[in-house]
């Protein structure tokens, strides 16, 4: 239905036909909206997102493709802007601030409300990567001395200024957080309770400056919708809802995924094409390097490559299958870090597993190679030698794809940072030489 649709107001944007665009834009979910914009060619995603009222567009502008969001900030005036800032919550009004020069940032902070422009203000000092950097100042704090009925009515006052809300935050007289209170527990309440006989003392809660991957983490194990965030005083500043680490789960998986490869996380389906190879270049040259390295050593051994052609036929069989281990370690490992699993405590016995594993692989799958070499060749030696390199090569994808990940964090650089390349480098040169060595020794001599 997506696709029918789509089609359809394509075909009404080319006819102009724009009253029955808004009419459709008028009935559809923001979500959806930003589905068909990011897929619009660039002139008429500048045009769709024209025609949608100011409230429509703040609930869409934050969620577009980064580059789709850049260009239509681009061509809309800052008087437009200001609107669309001004109905959007806190944490994604600071976002796409963030993104503005410095007159346009000012003009704008200006325009608005007055407390709005300062809570961005606030949000704008904190890391973006951290929980002060995703929490939105939008949230209800009570008195621990307030009566049920004084609970309600601070609830209603502010449920237009506040979405979702599930929880109130009970503070004392320095609005430090003491707990929250679950508004279902209200309908339960005597008139004379007070949020300090409801409130719960036991709750999760985040400093300012922890990193938005461990706040991820706290949401996805305790199954959190909402989280508090404090200074170190304990004063609450704000809270961060589960919709925006959902982004974060998605923007860091995304991360690691570009990392692991050498490339930036920047670099989109529609970036342009210079600017990709500017992202790109760097990495593939260290390939280079290592690509060089490699043959460096399949060189070392090119005369007994030249007296036993069938070496190049069977030496590409180790280092692949060694790669392909040594990339499942690293995956499983680089995953265990950025989930929290893997600690000081449990690091080397995580290790000696991805050791066991390779090593049970790799006599595994040495024995049935060993078994087809000799079946295609009818040399048993042939076989015992691409077994024995094959059961080396995969022991050592097992280790060095456990090890690297664990020196990369100790070392304070992110485990996911072009692992793959270091892997793959390591397991060709073992694969190669294991092979090729083993091969001159007890084929050729």
């Amino acid at each position: 239905m997506k696709d029918i649709l789509f089609e359809k107001i394509k075909k009404l944007l080319e006819s102009k036909q724009f009253n029955k665009i808004k009419k459709i834009l008028s009935e559809l979910h923001p979500a959806d909206i930003v589905y068909y914009i990011n897929r619009l060619d660039s002139d008429n995603q500048i045009l769709l997102f024209a025609m949608l009222d100011e409230s429509t567009a703040s609930d869409v502008l934050s969620d577009l493709h980064d580059d789709v969001r850049e260009l239509i900030i681009e061509s809309i005036n800052t008087n437009r802007l200001t609107k669309i800032i001004d109905e959007m919550e806190s944490d994604d009004a600071a976002d796409i601030i963030s993104e503005l020069d410095e007159d346009d940032t000012k003009k704008i902070l200006e325009s608005i409300d007055l407390e709005d422009s300062e809570n961005i203000r606030k949000l704008l000092k904190y890391d973006e990567d951290s929980a002060g950097g995703l929490m939105q100042t939008e949230i209800i704090a009570v008195s621990a001395q307030s009566k049920r009925d004084k609970l309600i009515e601070d609830i209603r006052k502010n449920r237009e200024k506040v979405e979702n809300i599930h929880y109130v935050y009970v503070v004392d007289e320095l609005n430090r957080l003491l707990g929250l209170l679950e508004i279902a527990s209200l309908l339960f309440a005597d008139e004379n309770d007070t949020a300090k006989d409801l409130v719960e003392d036991d709750i999760f809660y985040v400093r300012f400056d922890e990193d938005q991957e461990q706040v991820a983490n706290i949401f996805r194990k305790y199954d959190l919708i909402s989280l508090p965030v404090v200074d170190y005083e304990n004063h609450l500043l704000g809270r961060i809802t589960v919709d925006d680490v959902i982004d974060v789960i998605d923007e860091e998986a995304s991360e690691d995924a570009y990392k692991m490869v050498g490339l930036d996380s920047d670099d989109k389906v529609f970036t342009s094409p210079l600017e990709s190879v500017k992202k790109r270049l760097p990495w593939l040259v260290l390939n280079l390097f290592t690509a060089i390295l490699v043959s460096t050593v399949v060189g070392f051994f090119q005369g007994s490559i030249e007296k036993l052609s069938v070496l190049a036929v069977l030496m590409p069989i180790v280092a692949g299958l060694g790669g392909n281990a040594g990339i499942q370690t690293l995956t499983v490992i680089t995953r265990g870090i950025a989930m929290g699993e893997m600690t000081l405590q449990n690091t080397w016995k995580a290790i000696t597993k991805e050791v066991s594993v390779g090593l049970v692989n790799g006599i595994l799958i040495g024995a049935s190679a060993s078994l087809v070499a000799y079946l295609l060749k009818g040399d048993i030696r042939i076989g015992i030698v691409l077994g024995v390199a094959m059961i080396i090569n995969m022991f050592v994808a097992g280790l060095m794809g456990s090890l690297i990940p664990v020196i990369m964090r100790s070392l304070k650089i992110d485990p996911a940072l072009a692992s793959s390349i270091i892997i793959t480098m390591l397991t060709d040169i073992c694969g190669y030489a294991s092979f090729l060595g083993l091969a001159t020794i007890f084929l050729l001599h």
